[in-house]
This record gives C-alpha cells, sequence and structure tokens, in this order.
C-alpha cells in the first residue's frame, strides 16, 4: 500500500455517492483497508486490476447484468488500478436451494427435437429448449441426415471433436447451407487453456439456440460441453440441471462423472483473471463455480 493509492481511494469512497452511509451505517468504505479489497479471500490471487474506473464501471454493468444485482467499482488503496466488489447489501443473490436433489432436469418446449425425432439421428436428445445434441454426422451416408438438420431449423453445427476431426465434414456442413464452428473438447487431451478460450464462443453459439451440438459419439464430450455452459455461464439458471446423457445408465442407476469432473476442476483451477472476464465472471468466481459443480452432479445422481 502507497499513500498515494491510499489517498485516492479514500478520495475515491468520500466523493461518491451515498459516502456518508457507507462510513457511518454500512462500514463498507473502510473494506478497502484490507487486504482482501485487493486479494480474493477464496483462492489468495490478486484480483482482476482494471487500469481506469471507466474501464471498471463497463465491466461493472456487463456482471451486473448477467447476475441482476449492482457491483461496485472502487478505487483499490494497495495497487495503481480499479477492482470491482461486492459487499452485504449487493451479493449475488443465492437461488433457492430448498429442493431436493431429486429436482427432475429442466423440461422446456423443444421443436428442433420434436422434428428431428423421426429420423436415425443417434443419441439425439434436446438441450434445453435451444437446440439439439447426438452423434457428428460424418459418415458417408449422412449427407441426407445434414439437410433434414437445416430443414429441421438448425442453423449451426457445433463440432467437439479433436484428433478425429476431418476437414470432409466441414465442407459437407457448407454445402447443406449450415454453419461450422470446431471447437475442440475432451476430457484431459485437449490444453486446458485452448478449452477456455473457446468458451465464450461455445457460450454464444448456444445461447442463440438452434443448434447442433456433437462429438463422435454424440455422449462424452458433449456432456463435458453442455456441463461448462451450464457451471462457467450462470445466466443459464441454477435450477435448471442439464442432464448428463451420455454419463447415466438409468437401467443400472449408475451415474460416472470422473471424466466431467477432472475437466471442470481443471478449468477453474488454471483460468486466469483476464479469462474469467472475458467470461464476464468475478474474480471470485470459484465459490459459484464448486457450487454449481455439485448441484450438476446431484441432480445427475438421482433415479427416483
Amino acid at each position: 500500500m502507497t499513500i498515494r493509492n491510499c489517498l485516492l481511494a479514500i478520495y475515491d469512497q468520500l466523493t461518491r455517492k451515498g459516502a456518508l452511509r457507507n462510513i457511518f451505517v454500512t462500514h463498507n468504505a473502510f473494506g478497502i483497508f484490507s487486504q482482501y479489497s485487493h486479494i480474493s479471500r477464496r483462492s489468495g490471487k490478486p484480483k482482476m486490476t482494471y487500469p481506469s474506473k471507466a474501464t471498471a464501471m463497463k465491466a461493472a454493468e456487463a456482471m451486473g447484468k448477467k447476475h441482476e444485482v449492482h457491483f461496485s467499482v472502487y478505487k483499490c488503496a494497495w495497487c495503481d488500478g480499479w477492482h470491482i466488489g461486492k459487499n452485504a447489501q449487493n451479493k449475488i443473490k443465492p437461488e433457492t436451494e430448498a429442493a431436493s436433489p431429486g429436482t427432475v432436469f429442466v423440461q422446456k418446449s423443444n421443436p428442433l427435437y420434436e422434428s428431428l425425432r423421426q429420423y436415425p439421428i443417434v443419441d439425439l436428445a434436446p438441450v434445453y429448449d435451444r437446440g439439439v445434441r447426438g452423434r457428428t454426422m460424418s459418415g458417408h451416408g449422412s449427407n441426407w441426415l445434414l439437410t433434414k438438420v437445416r430443414e429441421a431449423g438448425v442453423k449451426v453445427i457445433i463440432d467437439l471433436r479433436t484428433a478425429d476431426h476431418t476437414n470432409r465434414y466441414d465442407c459437407n456442413v457448407a454445402e447443406a447451407g449450415l454453419e461450422y464452428h470446431s471447437l475442440p473438447i475432451d476430457s484431459k487431451n485437449t490444453d486446458v487453456h485452448q478449452i477456455i478460450d473457446s468458451l465464450p464462443m461455445l457460450f454464444e453459439l448456444m445461447d442463440k439456440s438452434n443448434f447442433y451440438i456433437a462429438c463422435a459419439m454424440g455422449r462424452h464430450r458433449t456432456d463435458i460441453a453442455i456441463a461448462l455452459y451450464y457451471v462457467m455461464h450462470p445466466s443459464v439458471p441454477f435450477d435448471e440441471v442439464p442432464e448428463m446423457r451420455g454419463h447415466r445408465n438409468v437401467e443400472k442407476k449408475q451415474f460416472r462423472c470422473d471424466d466431467i469432473a477432472a475437466r471442470l476442476n481443471s478449468v477453474i483451477k488454471a483460468i486466469t483473471p483476464d479469462e474469467l472476464a472475458r467470461l464476464g465472471l468475478p474474480a471470485d468466481y470459484e465459490t459459484e463455480f464448486h457450487r454449481r459443480k455439485k448441484r450438476l452432479f446431484d441432480v445427475n445422481r438421482n433415479f427416483e
């Protein structure tokens, strides 16, 4: 902490709206002197630093829209930058956790799925109300299915394959009049930062709807991608838990989640403050990450 930064931080607190209340009622203003105003209490790492108040306010506004609460911006007394924070009056509102782990998976009308279920698409299933999942239709005899997929309303093919990716499939998708995106995702072989870099595009495509997301078998890598969407993209409501169809054996009442857990854990362990910011997530997102991962697994383990 330098005298200059301390004085600038104090000035920021004294000149903001509600300064007297922050000092004498809530005492929030005194938080700038805590080391945790600069360091994440949970991770022990420095919080995301913004070079100016304007930059920090723009990021806080985006986060506020996503979480539907107010995020405050403050001058750090411990470094030259600005941080985004939340106090007892503006924490992210926790969704109710009163529901039992046996809460059913989200059930929403999905016109794409209803239109496509008549065709022999292996492991076809709805993904919320926005898209569908299944096996990659890359075989020689599957081009006609790509046409049917387009006619049903699918606009984008999301291909999750890694080493088994082929350029021929790209051409087939384009010839069918569909947009194609290759976003390699697997349980352990793909570099974790390559996966993190792909998440903004994955989330954008899934948010837009009308997608077909697939891997070679339409099961394991697709589950991991959808799990990342739920756990790392909190615009998805907490209680709208997706079913991990490729990892659940309903007949045997078994749920195998080791590879999903390994990939999720690798992401939260490796992700940097800059990467969190690109996803619109706060620097201390780890708590919400673990909360969502637990919910994802609890619901998928229940077979009642």
